[in-house]
């Protein structure tokens, strides 16, 4: 059997060892498995991602979003003396 040497991070192999331990496995076998794994998928045998990125915030602390004004779905209402008006065709049951 073929040796592999792996350089990681020392809490990164404490963690994990202690995760596969509890499932009743050693490091060494997880390895095992997850190249075993690889050459069944013929690639990473997870889809990696990117962290999703906070968002920006306000100095108040409040995120920043961002919208395409140019989304026809995105609807900019129209204000006379400080009340909003609704289109026409809006129809609200509610009322």
């Amino acid at each position: 059997m073929a040796k592999v040497i792996v350089n990681v991070d020392d809490a990164v192999k404490v963690e994990a060892s202690r995760l596969y331990e509890s499932m009743g496995l050693n490091l060494s076998t997880a390895v095992n498995m997850f190249l075993r794994q690889s050459i069944v998928d013929n690639g990473l045998p997870f889809t990696p991602k990117a962290a999703q990125r906070p968002f920006t915030r306000d100095t108040d602390g409040y995120p920043i979003v961002k919208f395409n004004m140019d989304d026809p779905r995105i609807v900019t209402p129209k204000v006379v003396n400080g009340g909003v008006v609704l289109p026409e065709g809006w129809d609200d049951d509610d009322d």
